[in-house]
């Protein structure tokens, strides 16, 4: 894909410029300090961004943290970027490579030499999609997923970077799996995601299993359970196959501002107040623009469960 190809060539030439070492927090002990106590304040909000225009804009809206996206179509120079981030004491996380058609990802190829820029960058958390759900995934695609993560583990402890999986159809058995190989993997945990074919958000099950594994929260709606009734629809008149349930799934990922959509979001905010949850949460509507009002949305729906 271009925008794989893209990314990489931001980051050879970024890498070969010797960007991590003339950019390191270590050569600015109190812009290192300010950013450290940045990172310790409880219940931050922040919002992504997939071009550095778009980080420089988010600026204006006072985020706690910016997520930088390698996903879809971007355009990121990590240089200006962290000196905009670095400028104005925001802290970041960073979203691999993904495939736009939630095709499964070539582990080792797209998505671990990309890592070493969290590590670069000073980015909190590294996230990656798996191919993990038997929703939208061949055993043989999750056994392939499985035998090379370890080497994405590898990689992040390497780069000193802490490595999460964004959810996304995923269930306990294959969560197990995973953590069992890799055990200092942690979640992102996808609220919207969790009610694409789902009458009850999956999200509540993964914060009842795997509550202290939770570092980042994305919040987006949709109206992902209406999925459920059109696959059993469609299953009256054929088999319906894992690719025509990745591209239903899909066009239900809508990604539309919280409250717009038909999501139930009281459960979910309760049970991660419930479990005394006070990281990170990501506004992810498709336009980040609307961050200001979906803050204010959130804030008032986390103060009345």
């Amino acid at each position: 894909m271009c925008h794989i190809a893209l990314s990489r060539e931001f980051y050879w030439s970024w890498l070969m410029a010797g960007f991590g070492k003339q950019n390191s927090l270590y050569q600015n002990p109190e812009k290192g300090a300010r950013l450290f106590a940045h990172r310790r304040r409880r219940m931050r909000i922040g919002t992504f961004a997939r071009e550095t225009e778009q980080v420089r804009k988010a600026m204006e809206y006072e985020p706690d943290f910016i997520d930088l996206r390698l996903d879809l179509n971007h355009s990121i120079d990590f240089s200006e970027t962290t000196e905009i981030l670095q400028k104005n004491d925001v802290p970041c996380t960073l979203h691999l490579p993904s495939s736009p058609e939630w095709s499964p990802m070539d582990l080792p190829r797209s998505v671990i030499p990309f890592i070493d820029i969290g590590g670069n960058i000073g980015a909190e958390l590294v996230t990656i999609h798996t191919a993990l759900s038997p929703l939208f995934y061949s055993d043989k695609v999750i056994d392939q997923f499985l035998q090379a993560v370890p080497l994405a583990c590898k990689a992040a402890k390497e780069a000193g970077v802490t490595l999460a999986i964004e959810t996304l159809g995923l269930y306990y058995t294959e969560l197990t799996l995973l953590f069992d190989r890799c055990p200092d993997v942690q979640i992102a945990l996808d609220v919207g995601h969790g009610q694409i074919f789902a009458m009850k958000n999956r999200a509540l099950a993964i914060i009842e299993s795997y509550m202290d594994r939770i570092k980042l929260v994305n919040l987006h709606d949709n109206h992902g359970s209406q999925m459920v009734e059109e696959v059993y629809k469609l299953r009256k008149e054929h088999e319906v196959t894992r690719e025509e349930m990745r591209d239903m799934a899909r066009d239900y990922d809508t990604h539309l501002p919280v409250g717009e959509g038909e999501i139930d979001f009281d459960p979910v905010l309760q049970k991660l107040k419930e479990k005394s949850y006070d990281g990170r949460f990501l506004m992810m509507c498709t336009d980040p623009s609307r961050f200001p009002e979906e803050r204010e949305t959130f804030k008032s729906m986390w103060k009345n469960v």
